[in-house]
């Protein structure tokens, strides 16, 4: 009897337990919490999935140069902009780049920059170059670089000259300043035929070029139809070479050991 009356207790009490409980499905999830000791050391990051991984996007592809390309809103002004060739403006072309570059990257888009303001801004330029590299007529691109960053707060990147890194440049809207010799030309040929009797140091912007004829553009400061012109690559690579083959002279003439490079001003960030 005693047995009878405790088997139904124990069928009861499963029979109220499996009545009441909530189903599996609805239970609080408490084991994971309780189970084991609880660790300070932080979790390892999830790893991505095989699928999660696939669907990134793949890496952009660089977009070419264009085949041709002409920047028309570099300011010009030719080194003597009254004119007057005179001793001290013939020594004015690196102040001229500095000037064209630094108005265009300040915004400017005048075209052709008034004779009497150009005047001006050189003179600055030129006399803080006389007092800052004393003796040293043409500067190299390195000091150069230094005026930039003194007169329109520009970075400078100075780096070995290549169409292809010129055509870069251009694309992304940034004049190239490159060293010549005027007569550095194939067997000592002038690199414009109005250039002067004498081979001298110079510097030009790039604002442009063409593949297809292989010809670059250029703002020069030397010549008073100098806006947008006409070079070969092939006689200004040429003209470029003769340049970081010539030795400075005892007036400083001509910048020593600078190699055929090129220049990008960037304005600073």
């Amino acid at each position: 009897m005693l047995l009878s009356v405790i088997g139904a207790a124990v069928f009861g009490y499963q029979y109220w337990r499996h009545r009441h409980d909530p189903p599996v499905a609805q239970r609080p999830v408490v084991q994971s919490v309780l189970q084991g000791p609880v660790s300070s050391a932080t979790p390892s990051a999830a790893q991505p999935t095989p699928e999660a991984s696939s669907s990134l996007p793949p890496p952009a592809t660089p977009t070419p140069p264009p085949a041709s390309l002409l920047i028309q809103t570099v300011p010009f002004t030719i080194q003597a902009p009254f004119e007057k060739w005179d001793p001290a403006h013939e020594e004015y072309c690196e102040a001229a780049f500095v000037y064209m570059v630094g108005q265009y990257l300040s915004g400017d888009r005048r075209g052709r920059l008034p004779p009497a303001e150009a005047d001006a801004a050189l003179g600055r330029i030129v006399a803080w170059e006389r007092a800052s590299y004393p003796g040293v007529i043409n500067l190299p691109l390195t000091a150069m670089a230094q005026v930039g960053s003194q007169f329109y707060k520009l970075d400078a990147q100075i780096q070995p000259v290549s169409f292809e890194a010129i055509k870069q440049s251009l694309a992304s809207g940034l004049p190239v300043i490159v060293p010549v010799m005027t007569h550095g030309g194939p067997g000592g040929s002038r690199i414009y035929p109005t250039y002067g009797k004498d081979n001298v140091y110079h510097t030009l912007v790039l604002v442009g070029y063409d593949i297809a004829q292989g010809v670059v553009y250029a703002n020069d400061p030397g010549l008073r139809e100098g806006l947008s012109l006409r070079y070969s690559w092939s006689t200004l690579s040429t003209a470029i070479g003769a340049q970081s083959q010539t030795r400075s002279d005892s007036a400083g003439k001509v910048p020593s050991e600078q190699g055929p490079v090129m220049m990008v001003f960037h304005p600073r960030r």
